[in-house]
């Protein structure tokens, strides 16, 4: 995972959890849920409301809880879906986009003269292969076969580690690696290796009140193997190796705070310098044999773990051939699992999200196989998506905020009592030089040379994963594409790119209750105008603020001023990590600093911004029995109501940089004197900081 890229928090197709962009050739899993109603978007939806008083608990007291009092109703009578672990904002959204986006896919599927390398015809080939129930029954294992005969060959660990070279689009395997921007030269791509190879989170193999979790693993592993042709005892004896090696890779790995230090993950070296770090792999061997074209002229790779793979060496050199197989073939199977028969998807899915997530039932087959097409050709999916649901009017709305509320950034950074005129010069600077991304890309992926066919599912995903892995490691050494998005359009989410400096918002968020075109400014600036300012306060954040205006990893910081915003977010951390869930559980307040640093900073901008917005276009009246100031903070609240399975919950508090929805909610404007003034929040109550903390 790398940390370039930072999201808002949402529930996506692609992505479910917003912690950085994945190396696009990696399997992700997803999760979906049972379609709502579709608004349209050419007129006002008959039963648009911004804000519903019948989401409201008054018998909750907002100077108490702010969250409760928005959302306590919402929460009552929303409960998760036997096909979800957690029901949000981004939940409703999501289902009225996979409507529109099951429409598309029908539609293409149903038209017989789309050309199949036109984006239609993708999405066709795609949508069909994956609907086919029979044909995948029919095939069964056959096509992961080929995978497991390589695997059982390899007589040597170098043949081994060809053999995991050449299934890397498909199966991931010991590490992560792709090709992005140098983080210290911005306009050149460089090849990162990071830390990877296990199918937990570090703490699910280390921490002992989470035991019973990887219990849980090992069975399935072996249910995996059993599925794979093995008896039980053969395979409990494989799973006993899968479970060693993993636990010994997140032995070496580092925690999800430890990778928030931006400087500490840049390791750039020479291969020799990795060669001797990591002696048992040949490493330009290996990575030729990945793909990385004209090995022998590539200079550098950075190391985001370089304990990593000093560990790694050892464990590949430490643990036999045969456990070394064992390991590779499960990771095959978990990634294939998804495109097999029934008896593999239902296996992973009773695991990973029955166990691990708390989600009763499987979702829908037609939302599974989206996901899957978002993923794989997400561009041509898009193309069909935009001509339908992205109104012109909601992109020319939006691009007003985004100038309002950098305006708003502009002004709090020159009157921040703590930072020197030479910090602020620069901080300016880097401002005024982020671009913006609205809505689609300028310029679609064509995916030229990939083929699809209406018959093979298994066969689609393998060759979609290594058309993006070659895609990917085409670019080392290449100049970046600065007009690249990082998201498909339908997504429910947006980032911030820091070596990009760049803010993008696709279509997909641009929808109540985040954003209407339909909505008083008050609505809409308590909602998309905060994400935007949320996007924005990135570039500041504890990771984003080491990166200047063009993108590069250097200091723009004088040491006093350095100081000072590290005592602030030292407070923050303070802060959240006072935050409990489930009783015995608390929000880790490091990890999460970046993303709570950018809900801090994006509520308090986006209602600056708002100021300039009533001061150019007029102030609203009363509406619902609440002033616009209001109506701004319970639409700042709503966008983060959510209903936790504890399982998913827990899973989250270990994996997610986002602190849960609540504590988004409530932890800013526990810091906000506008708040305070507008729900009368006197010194004393539980929704007023004694000592509030304020970064930008």
């Amino acid at each position: 995972m790398r940390h370039s890229i930072y999201k808002i928090g949402a529930v996506t197709l692609g992505l479910t959890i917003g912690l950085g962009l994945t190396s696009c050739n990696e399997p992700k899993k997803s999760t979906a849920t049972e379609a709502t109603e579709e608004v349209a978007i050419d007129k006002k939806p008959t039963d648009y409301l911004a804000i519903d008083l019948a989401n409201f608990d008054t018998t909750v007291r907002p100077q108490d809880d702010f969250f409760m009092f928005v959302n306590g109703n919402w929460l009552k009578n929303n409960p998760i879906p036997a096909s979800e672990t957690r029901w949000t904002s981004f939940s409703e959204i999501l289902e009225r986009n996979r409507e529109i986006l099951k429409r598309v896919a029908e539609n293409a599927a149903n038209n017989t003269s789309a050309s199949p390398t036109s984006a239609e015809g993708h999405v066709a080939a795609f949508y069909k292969s994956g609907m086919n129930k029979e044909k995948r029954e029919e095939m069964g294992l056959k096509p992961m076969e080929i995978y497991l005969e390589a695997i059982n060959k390899a007589a040597t660990l170098e043949e081994f580690l060809k053999v995991s070279a050449d299934q890397k689009s498909v199966a991931g395997g010991l590490f992560s690696m792709y090709v992005t921007a140098d983080e210290k030269n911005s306009s050149t791509n460089a090849l990162y290796l990071n830390q990877g190879g296990t199918s937990l989170p570090k703490s699910y193999y280390e921490v002992a009140d989470l035991k019973e979790k990887l219990n849980a693993f090992e069975k399935h592993v072996a249910n995996m193997f059993v599925l794979m042709g093995e008896n039980e005892e053969t395979a409990a004896k494989k799973a006993q190796h899968v479970v060693a090696i993993e636990t010994a890779l997140a032995k070496v790995s580092r925690t999800p705070a430890e990778r928030r230090d931006t400087e500490k993950n840049y390791n750039k070296m020479t291969f020799a310098e990795l060669q001797k770090l990591s002696p048992n792999v040949d490493w330009k061997a290996h990575l030729s044999d990945v793909g990385v074209q004209n090995i022998e002229s590539v200079e550098n790779v950075i190391l985001g773990t370089p304990e990593f793979f000093t560990g790694l060496s050892k464990i590949l050199k430490s643990n036999s051939l045969d456990a070394l197989k064992d390991y590779q073939k499960y990771q095959l199977a978990s990634s294939f699992s998804n495109f097999l028969n029934s008896a593999f998807e239902k296996e992973a899915f009773d695991f990973y999200n029955k166990t691990m997530r708390g989600q009763n039932e499987m979702q829908e087959r037609w939302k599974l196989v989206l996901n899957v097409i978002d993923r794989s050709v997400g561009h041509s999916l898009g193309q069909l998506y935009v001509k339908e649901a992205f109104s012109p009017k909601a992109k020319e709305r939006a691009e007003i905020m985004i100038k309002d509320v950098r305006a708003g950034f502009e002004d709090h950074i020159k009157s921040l009592e703590w930072m020197g005129e030479d910090t602020k010069k620069q901080a300016l600077t880097k401002l005024s030089a982020i671009t913006t991304k609205i809505g689609y890309p300028d310029t679609w992926k064509t995916y030229e040379g990939l083929e699809l066919s209406e018959d093979n599912y298994a066969q689609n995903f393998m060759n979609a994963s290594s058309w993006w892995l070659k895609d990917n490691l085409a670019k080392v050494g290449q100049p970046v594409d600065k007009e690249e998005w990082h998201m498909t359009p339908s997504t429910v989410n947006a980032y911030y790119n820091p070596t990009s400096n760049e803010i993008v918002f696709p279509a997909g968020i641009l929808q109540p209750p985040f954003f209407s075109e339909y909505a008083d400014d008050a609505v809409n600036y308590g909602g998309i105008g905060a994400v935007i300012g949320h996007e924005i306060s990135h570039g500041f954040d504890d990771q984003g603020s080491q990166y200047d205006a063009e993108g590069n990893m250097n200091n723009w910081w004088t040491d006093t001023d350095k100081e000072q915003f590290k005592e602030r977010t030292t407070s923050l951390i303070n802060q959240y990590s006072e935050y409990t869930v489930l009783e015995d559980i608390n929000v880790k307040g490091d990890a999460t600093l970046g993303e709570n640093i950018a809900d801090l900073g994006g509520m308090a901008v986006a209602y600056d911004a708002l100021q300039k917005a009533w001061a150019r276009d007029g102030k609203p009246e009363n509406e619902s029995g609440f002033t616009p100031e209001q109506r701004f903070f319970i639409s700042w609240a709503q966008i983060w109501r959510v209903n936790f399975t504890d399982d998913e919950l827990r899973n989250r508090i270990e994996t997610d940089y986002h602190s849960p929805g609540m504590f988004r909610a409530n932890g800013p404007l526990s810091n906000f004197d506008p708040f305070f003034t507008a729900f009368d929040v006197k010194e004393g109550d539980k929704m007023r900081r004694e000592k509030q903390i304020v970064i930008w």
